[in-house]
This record gives structure tokens, C-alpha cells and sequence, in this order.
């Protein structure tokens, strides 16, 4: 299904943060349209790195690593979460580096071993997207876009931007979508089209601001995202939405989400309630 128009929050995210350009602007411009039809080559590139956190995802996660766009990547890192099954070997086989934490620590946890290997790499850029192949890798352009033209230290996808569109999702995903992204933007004071998208990237001078600690050990499962969503914007630096494609499931017998539906929202929320509150830094 397309997205409507919904909340028009795309220039208003941008012009709540614009205020604080200076330290986190991007100094090499390239036109993106003209490197999709192949009239110019990423020669001045960044150092890009696709970070995709993964939990028992078995085959999907090959796909995946096969989706991500070489041109545009450098290197594509999954980040096995202690996986009972053969998810590492497969994400090996499709030629992704592998990161392998032995035990079940959480999507939080394996997003930031991602971002750990791009700082002491030296990769400029991190692409975060689902190991479960809800976030399509073709798309991996539309973030990079704004961040390497200096528009933006953070781009968050969205579906529900003019754009944007999401594909077989179940009605009481689409509510509690909707209803987490509004009660978000209300204790963040900004509004946002979709706070609960996976699917972002992020130039890595942003961890330069020491008042954005992801390395806590409560954001270790699904409060790591929003906590991040939260402090960019608060901090004023700049982020935008950009329109994407959310895909859930086709196959009958596999879960469109590994959540469960009251403790993991909770998760999901208590980054905005604790901020908010001055309860959490």
C-alpha cells in the first residue's frame, strides 16, 4: 500500500535541527541521479559500511547481503546475535564480514558492535537495516543521499512519507505504528513521520557529541534506536526523513516481527519517556 500524505514533517524536522550545521557538515557533494544512471562515478565517495543486526534469520540474511548495493557500500558487517541456527554461515557465504556475539543480546547491542567496527575501521558513514529483509538494501541510496550532500547527520527512513510505502503490514502494526510515532514526537517536541523505522543512516562524526552515549547498557535491545532518534533531534543536529519502502513477510509461518507486543513496546517507548523526564542521559 502507498502512504498517504499523512504528517508533511520533512521540512520541519530539517528546520527544527538546522540550527547546529557547523561541526557535523558533510563537505563532498555528489549527484546521486547521475551515479544511478551511471554518467558519474562515486569518486570522492565516503567510506560507507551496512550494518545488519540478525537473530535466527537462517537464508534471509543472504539475500539480504546480496541486495546491498556495491557501488554505494564498502563493506556490509551482520552482526549474528547469538543465533541458534545457520544465520552466520549463510550471511559468510553471501560475502558479509561477521560479527558473532555468542549470545542473545539484544538489536540494540548488535547495532552498536556495528558501529563500534565502523569508528575503529574509520568508515564515515553507517546504513543500519533489518537482517530479516524488511528494509529493502536497493534503497540504501535515498539515506546516503542527504548526508553526503551535507543536508543531514542523520537520515531516518519513513513509510509514511509522500514516497514511502508499506507493503503487507498487518493493520495492529500499522496502529501501533502510528500511535508510538505521535505519542514520540510529543515528549521529543518534534515531529516525525515514523519513529519506529529501522531503516537509517548516520554519519559517524555524530558520536563525536559525548551527550550521545549509546554504549549504556539499557539500550541494549530495542531502546538503542529511538534513544538515538531522540538526542539527535534534541540536540539540534540535523535530520531528515526520507520516503522508503517497509516490507513485511509474504511467506506463510514466519513472524512479520520477532516483538512481543506489550514488553518490547515498552522498550520501544521508555527512551522518549526517560529523556523526556530527565530520568536517563
Amino acid at each position: 500500500m502507498k502512504a498517504k500524505r499523512a504528517l508533511k514533517v520533512n521540512v520541519d524536522v530539517t528546520s527544527v535541527v538546522d540550527e547546529r550545521a557547523g561541526d557535523n557538515a558533510a563537505t563532498t557533494t555528489i549527484d546521486f541521479r547521475e551515479a544511478r544512471e551511471g554518467r558519474t562515478r562515486l569518486k570522492a565517495q565516503p567510506r560507507v559500511l551496512c550494518v545488519a543486526p540478525a537473530w535466527n534469520e537462517g537464508a534471509r540474511i543472504a539475500r539480504v547481503v546480496e541486495a546491498v548495493p556495491g557501488d554505494w557500500v564498502e563493506t556490509t558487517v551482520v552482526v549474528d546475535d547469538g543465533s541458534s541456527d545457520d544465520t552466520a554461515d549463510y550471511a559468510e557465504g553471501a560475502g558479509a564480514t561477521v560479527i558473532r556475539s555468542g549470545v542473545n543480546r539484544g538489536v540494540g547491542a548488535a547495532i552498536r558492535s556495528g558501529i563500534d567496527y565502523a569508528i575503529e575501521n574509520g568508515y564515515e558513514i553507517v546504513v543500519v537495516v533489518s537482517g530479516g529483509g524488511k528494509t529493502p538494501p536497493e534503497q540504501i541510496p535515498r539515506l546516503l543521499d542527504p548526508i553526503i550532500k551535507g543536508e543531514a547527520v542523520l537520515a531516518q527512513g519513513s513509510r509514511y512519507l509522500d514516497g514511502g510505502e508499506y507493503l503487507r503490514m498487518p493493520l495492529r502494526r500499522k496502529l501501533g505504528t502510528r500511535g508510538y510515532t505521535l505519542l514520540f514526537s510529543l515528549f521529543c517536541r518534534c515531529r516525525v513521520t515514523d519513529a519506529s523505522s529501522g531503516f537509517r543512516a548516520i554519519k559517524v562524526s555524530l558520536f563525536d557529541d559525548k551527550r550521545i552515549n549509546l554504549w549504556q547498557d539499557w539500550l541494549d535491545r530495542y531502546e538503542l534506536e529511538p534513544y538515538l532518534l531522540f538526542k539527535a533531534l534534541k540536540l539540534r543536529h540535523k535530520v531528515v526523513e526520507v520516503p522508503v519502502t517497509i516490507e513485511y513477510p509474504e511467506t506463510d509461518g514466519i513472524a512479520y516481527t520477532k516483538m512481543r507486543a506489550i514488553t518490547d513496546w515498552w522498550k520501544i517507548f521508555r527512551p522518549a519517556v526517560f529523556l523526556a523526564f530527565k530520568l536517563k542521559r
